[in-house]
């Protein structure tokens, strides 16, 4: 079984002191979640199922939503139905705000905006303390759109163990391919100065490492008229050749918030079809 990562003791004090269950759910909430990692607290929307029971026995499961560049956590809640898809599968539906250029990653160029840490470490805790999110990282996925799909990889990539599966909408996964584009120079430098930043957090080049022993499952999603779809064929060779348990899923279509709606909902169902003891 997949452990929960150990997190720093100052993370548990400072989510620990914002517990309080709410009175209502089986809603939509929107609200704040304090942050180390962040210049300040984060905005954050949470689905909980019609039947939420705050003191369940082992927790619920749950799923991390990333949205895509120049979004906010309100992306997602624009692209499903959230509250269908958490009464569905009972589980919570997590959207955190990643910034308008955020790439989901930690960056010593732009104070603040560490939102690899908020998302691996504190948010995880924060579900835990305030939602009675489940603590087994086997019931623990991620996904994203575009700059979101990255994030969902940089994170499946990176800390493997820690989830059990993850999808990538339409994901930006070779950043290379982007230099010049969204904001990337800002959180990693111009890349003929840093490319051993940039390929240390770039998807396709963390894809080149030993597939690890315990892992998620991993699915890629993608049109056929998308930018991206090139680079998501180069990584989805890559981790089928080193032997990931990946595959990618081609579809008709664009890099669209049409394509987006029509798939998130297998995209939950992946992701919930690989949670364990569940």
């Amino acid at each position: 079984m997949k452990k929960q990562a150990n997190f720093p003791r100052y993370l548990w004090i400072l989510l620990t002191l914002t517990l309080s269950f709410s009175t209502s759910y089986g809603k939509i909430h929107s609200l704040k979640i304090p942050s180390m990692a962040l210049a300040d607290s984060n905005r954050i929307i949470v689905a909980t199922p019609q039947t939420f029971d705050p003191y369940k026995k082992g927790g619920y499961p749950f799923i991390v939503m990333l949205h895509g560049y120049s979004g906010d956590e309100t992306q997602w809640q624009d692209n499903a139905d959230l509250q269908a898809l958490s009464d569905l599968y009972d589980i919570l539906l997590v959207l955190p705000d990643g910034g308008y250029d955020g790439w989901w990653i930690d960056t010593d160029l732009d104070q603040g905006r560490n939102y690899a840490t908020h998302i691996h470490q504190e948010l995880t805790i924060w579900m835990v303390l305030q939602f009675n999110g489940s603590t087994k990282a086997s019931q623990h996925g991620i996904l994203g759109l575009s700059m979101g799909g990255f994030g969902a990889f940089y994170q499946a990539l990176v800390h493997p163990k820690d989830y059990a599966a993850a999808v990538s909408l339409s994901g930006v996964l070779d950043i290379t391919r982007h230099q010049d584009s969204w904001g990337l120079i800002k959180a990693l430098g111009p890349y003929s100065e840093n490319r051993d930043n940039w390929e240390a957090h770039n998807p396709l080049h963390l894809a080149q490492r030993p597939v690890p022993r315990q892992g998620p499952d991993l699915l890629l999603i993608c049109g056929y008229d998308d930018f991206a779809f090139a680079e998501n064929q180069a990584i989805a060779h890559q981790l089928e050749r080193l032997g990931y348990s990946a595959r990618l899923q081609e579809e008709e279509g664009a890099h669209t918030h049409t394509f987006w709606k029509a798939h998130v909902a297998e995209s939950i169902d992946f992701i919930v079809s690989h949670f364990q003891d569940y």
